[in-house]
């Protein structure tokens, strides 16, 4: 969706599914009753039904909508808002994209959440064994390696839990496709690419880097922030992300693909 900052937007959703659905627009500021939360802003919207959204859009930046009903927004219920200011956008750049990264499962959902509820770490495969703590000994000493285990121990976690769910179950996607696909786009030598970065995923941090090109950060869950240049960054759970990249003559006939990685992967 793309609005602009200082009109009032009418969105009419009628469901189609068989059961209640929802949308939620996360991050926009709105009345309560425009929120879209089921039983706690409104009832939600029941099979057949039509709900009108309503409001007058009082911000500019990236930000993201989904499903607040069931597991809808895993099997993929979401979508990118780009909303474009009112005065003058103090970030220049020659084209502008949007890039959603997700997680998908061919398992159904409920499936998935029934198997966490009674072992959290079923999907983390990657656990701590003797030979991590003989090493963590080794480099840190015993009363260390001991301390740090019985940290994380009360907090009933491992060092790989940074996500619930890892590959073992979920393929990577971004702008809804699998990223053996490729995704790139185009683009003039010398030229700046604003990409808007979004996490829309159900339980996945995500490293984030392009091979070849620095990233400058210039906006965080939509608010402009102080540009910050760096060659990769973590994307946590429905965060958004606006950088900066600037592809060479090198770069001519495509942007070098994005390389999303699991955080999860990364810290193993």
């Amino acid at each position: 969706m793309i609005w602009q900052e200082g009109d009032t937007v009418t969105i009419r959703v009628k469901n189609l599914l068989p059961e209640e659905t929802s949308i939620h627009w996360h991050g926009i500021l709105l009345p309560f009753q425009m929120d879209g939360a089921p039983q706690i802003s409104f009832n939600g919207i029941a099979s057949g039904e039509t709900f009108t959204y309503q409001f007058k859009v009082k911000q500019s930046g990236t930000y993201w909508y989904h499903s607040h009903s069931e597991m809808q927004e895993q099997t993929g219920l979401y979508g990118a808002i780009v909303i474009h200011p009112a005065t003058p956008d103090p970030v220049e750049s020659g084209r502008d994209y949007v890039v959603v990264l997700s997680d998908w499962t061919d398992d159904d959902p409920l499936a998935v959440f029934a198997k966490l509820k009674k072992e959290s770490a079923y999907y983390n495969l990657n656990q701590p064994t003797v030979v991590d703590l003989v090493k963590d000994i080794m480099n840190d000493g015993l009363a260390a390696a001991v301390e740090q285990r019985h940290d994380w121990n009360m907090m009933q976690m491992n060092r790989t839990d940074l996500a619930d769910i890892s590959a073992s179950t979920y393929t990577y996607l971004i702008n809804g496709h699998h990223s053996a696909d490729n995704w790139s786009c185009l683009f003039n030598a010398g030229e700046k690419v604003r990409l808007r970065f979004i996490n829309a995923s159900a339980q996945s941090f995500f490293d984030v880097r392009i091979p070849g090109l620095t990233l400058t950060v210039v906006a965080a869950d939509g608010q402009n922030v102080e540009p910050v240049t760096v060659d990769e960054f973590r994307i946590g759970l429905a965060e958004t992300y606006d950088v900066i990249v600037t592809p060479s003559r090198l770069h001519t006939r495509f942007l070098p693909s994005l390389w999303i990685v699991p955080a999860t992967s990364a810290q193993h």
